[in-house]
């Protein structure tokens, strides 16, 4: 179920989002960080780096919305895999 308050979904928040991949970085690999952020119509696109190796990973609005409770565990399984396959590759 996606919440919204007042027409506001987690997707529309530039700095939730990120906070959510961040969390999930850091529990994964405190090593690996995020160096920028695109947003496109319907999805982000984030640049993650480890030592000399970068990155990237495409987050879809779909999954950060099934993602909205995340501070309480709740994470999409497909968001949480992309982030850790892309950490694996770095």
């Amino acid at each position: 179920m996606v919440q919204q308050f007042d027409g506001f979904a987690i997707f529309d928040d530039k700095g939730e989002v990120k906070r959510l991949l961040d969390s999930l970085i850091q529990a994964k690999d405190p090593q690996v960080r995020i160096d920028s952020m695109r947003k496109l119509d319907y999805s982000y696109i984030f640049t993650l780096s480890k030592r000399e190796r970068i990155g990237e990973v495409e987050l879809i609005r779909p999954e950060i919305e099934a993602s909205w409770d995340w501070r309480k565990g709740n994470i999409d399984s497909t968001l949480r895999k992309k982030i850790e396959n892309t950490i694996a590759e770095l």
